[in-house]
């Protein structure tokens, strides 16, 4: 009896053992193992934003990797993991540049998706989004020819976003449909008074982005349900 009671007992504390043994594995498997695609993502944001701030601070002529991994708080041998030296570094910051203010320009039409307001939408993020950082400002001031020279690298790409933001609302509108101008020529206006602006800034924007509108309201570039609420208004 004695002995069965040992063994009954032996056999809950070996059950007990192994309940707690597959817990504890359980838990181990549980736990959430960091998403490789985002943590490299992080990273690279974090090498664009150094990037960005030791160009400000260095200039384009004097600057190195190192200065880069000192300012987004890396070591030099991670920045060679992902860039294999500073012009393809260079050349992915401008086309990160792009991705973001094309990531901006879908949140801000997605807020308000009206046609009649997408003009002024493009108009306000090609204006404001160079300015709102500072490094990039300081860099334009510091370095005026290095920046032109970006533009122009990244400015097909950057054609291309703001071309699929306009063409669905802008395709019929009487200057497009007349011929009087072409989407890309509205395009190629919006980026060359972008960075007219961004090297001479207006006190406010704002007041800058409203004439263009208007400008281009004048000359036609409106989406036709625009057009009829404007000339019914225009009758009454």
């Amino acid at each position: 009896m004695n002995i069965y009671r040992c063994i009954c007992s032996s056999g809950r504390i070996a059950i007990l053992f192994l309940y707690q043994g597959l817990f504890s594995a359980s838990a181990v498997n549980w736990t959430r193992k960091a998403d490789p695609v985002a943590t490299r993502a992080t990273t690279q944001a974090r090498i664009f934003d150094g990037a960005l701030h030791a160009l400000a601070r260095q200039g384009p002529r004097k600057l190195a990797m190192s200065d880069i991994a000192d300012e987004a708080g890396l070591s030099v041998g991670t920045l060679y993991r992902y860039f294999k030296n500073k012009d393809e570094l260079m050349r992915s910051l401008g086309d990160h540049f792009v991705e973001k203010l094309q990531s901006v320009l879908q949140q801000t039409i997605e807020d308000n998706p009206r046609p009649a307001d997408r003009l002024q939408i493009v108009v306000d993020v090609m204006l404001r989004f160079w300015l709102e950082n500072p490094a990039t400002v300081q860099i334009g001031q510091l370095e005026p020819g290095f920046v032109l020279d970006y533009i122009k690298l990244v400015t097909p790409k950057l054609s291309t976003v703001l071309h699929d933001a306009i063409e669905p609302v802008l395709k019929d509108s009487t200057a497009v449909l007349s011929g009087s101008v072409t989407l890309d020529e509205v395009v190629d206006l919006i980026v060359r008074m972008a960075v007219s602006h961004y090297f001479m800034p207006s006190n406010d924007y704002r007041e800058f982005r409203d004439v263009l509108v208007l400008l281009g309201a004048s000359a036609g570039l409106e989406p036709r349900r625009a057009r009829a609420r404007t000339a019914n208004k225009a009758a009454s």
